[in-house]
């Protein structure tokens, strides 16, 4: 395998582009994204220990996305007769490839339903603005709702910021890949892929991730049902219910802007 190196901002390939090769992140991050009818669509941001390209090389087919670095990233090049052996033969490796697969389709299968769908209102578009220092906290509040499950509180550090139902199969857990994942019996009101927090557009969001019964921001709605499958987060306190309106998986997400 051959290593690359791309600098923050550089694309590593276009929508459209001959494929040739599949990508192993060694250092940085990427982000995928997908042209839809109300333009380009994050797809995934992905880091260190991932693989991505591989659809368009294994299926000869051009690129179906562009791959840009979000910072400095140092890349191992495979070839199309290295792929199994250094991926599907590495227990490692084909377990995180598999969870960024699944990940990946769901939310192509998320962005392209509402792009047929001309009436579905997305993320209003941010004001271009200057790059602030922020500190988001997810602090859960089951001390008001009486849901039996140990307290959360996280600092997060790294987006996007995945939530959903922790999966008790051992064999099925590389179908999901969360940073918080949720005990819960049933009836369930979280889905085993829920939601998930990041920052696009100059903004912070949560946005649904295929989930059955999706989330409440600030009281409103975040479904795939609602047709909205994102809302913004504002600078300061914002109040957050999993599940339907009477969940008891209700947090707050506080955002505070350091300068």
């Amino acid at each position: 395998m051959a290593t690359e190196h791309f600098t923050r901002g550089q694309v590593i390939f276009r929508e459209g582009d001959k494929s040739q090769e599949a990508y192993f992140i060694v250092t940085g991050l990427v982000e995928i994204t997908l042209n839809t009818s109300h333009g380009a669509q994050s797809l995934a941001k992905i880091g260190p220990g991932e693989i991505f390209g591989e659809m368009g090389m294994i299926m000869d087919r051009p690129r179906s996305a562009t791959a840009t670095a979000l910072e400095n990233t140092t890349v191992e090049t495979i070839a199309e007769n290295e792929f199994e052996e250094q991926i599907i033969q590495r227990r490692d490796r084909l377990q995180v490839y598999l969870a960024t697969l699944f990940e990946r389709i769901r939310k192509t299968d998320l962005l392209l339903t509402t792009s047929t769908n001309a009436t579905v209102p997305l993320t209003p578009k941010a004001k271009p603005a200057k790059e602030p220092v922020f500190r988001v906290k997810l602090r859960s509040r089951y001390e008001e709702t009486g849901f039996e499950h140990a307290p959360v509180e996280k600092t997060i550090t790294k987006l996007p910021f995945r939530i959903g139902r922790a999966y008790f199969d051992t064999a099925t857990s590389a179908l999901a890949r969360n940073d918080l994942s949720i005990d819960e019996q049933h009836p369930y009101q979280l889905s085993r892929n829920h939601c998930e927090i990041d920052f696009e557009q100059g903004q912070f969001i949560l946005r649904d991730r295929g989930s059955k019964l999706g989330s409440w921001v600030n009281g409103v709605q975040v479904s795939l049902d609602s047709g909205l499958i994102s809302s913004p987060l504002k600078v300061g306190e914002n109040q957050i219910t999993l599940g339907n309106a009477d969940s008891p998986h209700r947090f707050t997400i506080t955002i505070e802007e350091l300068g």
